[in-house]
């Protein structure tokens, strides 16, 4: 989430966000079109960051996700581009004992296509196969969008929970 985020406090007006997990990995990839990292050599230093001092004082985002992915056996990689984006890819190994357990992935993507009503977002989730897709310019385009009503909010996270318990095989993880 906060790869995503940091993607729309940059500038990105297109942010594409690909989830696939199976039985041992969990994996993302955050890419975006926005104007790329300065300094790209050094976002894995810790307490490295770009941003105003009084906005953001500790720069720790992306070094804490490759510590806990590599702590897997996993890694993180990126590829950024100065004017054309971004692209940070992870890898967890879901079956080592330093794996933090996924999280509420319904819950987050919810909260990220709600954060900004500009950005379009296009979203792969995937697990052991199956999946789901979402396309914000879809819902635009089908007269299903309205991120100012709560009524669409409601809707959204509750669309998203349904489609990771069908994911989950049915489990409640309430």
């Amino acid at each position: 989430m906060d790869v995503a985020q940091n993607a729309v406090k940059a500038g990105a007006k297109n942010i594409k966000i690909e989830i696939e997990e199976t039985d041992e990995w969990f994996s993302f990839v955050v890419e975006d079109d926005g104007p790329g990292i300065e300094n790209p050599e050094r976002v894995f230093d810790p307490f490295f960051t770009t941003r105003d001092p009084r906005l953001r004082k500790v720069g720790l985002g992306l070094p804490f996700l490759k510590q806990a992915a590599e702590q897997t056996g996993g890694f993180v990689k990126l590829h950024t581009e100065r004017g054309k984006g971004t692209k940070v890819e992870a890898r967890f190994n879901l079956k080592s004992v330093d794996c933090q357990p996924v999280g509420d992935v319904a819950g987050a993507l919810a909260s990220l296509i709600l954060s900004d009503p500009d950005v379009n977002w296009y979203i792969i989730r995937k697990k052991n196969g199956d999946g789901y897709e979402i396309n914000t310019i879809e819902l635009r385009e089908k007269g299903l969008w309205d991120p100012e009503s709560p009524s669409f909010a409601v809707f959204l996270f509750e669309t998203l929970e349904s489609l990771e318990r069908e994911l989950k095989g049915g489990e409640n993880n309430e």
